[in-house]
């Protein structure tokens, strides 16, 4: 007799919680906050170009899919949502600005990250490790603020539709 294989589950879908979706990559975003925290640390003696490689793969590419996730998939729907709730517009706005400031400095640091991954060192490590710093705070303050505000506020409005109408939008966004 012939044992069947377990199924395998879909990736996030219409019967996933978005919202637990989007904290986890919350919590893989903190790691990376992490690792350009430990760069920025071992400039410019300890520099491992594996953590580089990493840091800039992710930079480059989970970030942006990650933002493009909340703007597209979230933030329509709870912007609808709250539509008459005072400054919820004024709300969104800033972090999609956030997000969109965030990627423009994740950029750059990211080729910079590629040059040192190829054997390059920092030009100048004490602006490297500045211009780290002054991302990764930044990060980690964004996301804090996201986890601690509006992720709460939109499992207080919205309801299992919107959820569900958020959980197929994100269905077709991955974040690689």
């Amino acid at each position: 007799m012939a044992t069947r294989s377990p199924k395998k589950s879909p990736p996030c879908a219409v019967e996933c919680d978005p919202l637990a979706m989007l904290t986890k990559a919350h919590a893989e975003h903190q790691r990376m906050c992490d690792l350009l925290e430990k760069i920025a640390d071992g400039l410019p003696a300890r520099i491992d170009e594996r953590d580089c490689t990493l840091a800039a793969k992710f930079l480059e590419v989970n970030l942006p899919a990650h933002h493009r996730q909340e703007e597209n998939g979230l933030f329509p729907v709870l912007a609808q949502k709250m539509k008459n709730q005072p400054g919820m517009r004024a709300i969104l706005d800033r972090l999609r600005e956030e997000h969109a400031i965030d990627e423009g400095f994740a950029d750059e640091i990211a080729e910079t990250l590629k040059k040192i991954a190829s054997g390059s060192m920092p030009d100048n490590p004490d602006m490297l490790g500045y211009m780290l710093r002054g991302f990764f705070e930044n990060y980690r303050r964004h996301i804090h603020w996201e986890d601690m505000f509006l992720f709460p506020m939109a499992q207080e409005h919205l309801n299992r539709d919107d959820l569900k109408m958020i959980a197929s939008r994100l269905s077709g966004l991955s974040e690689t």
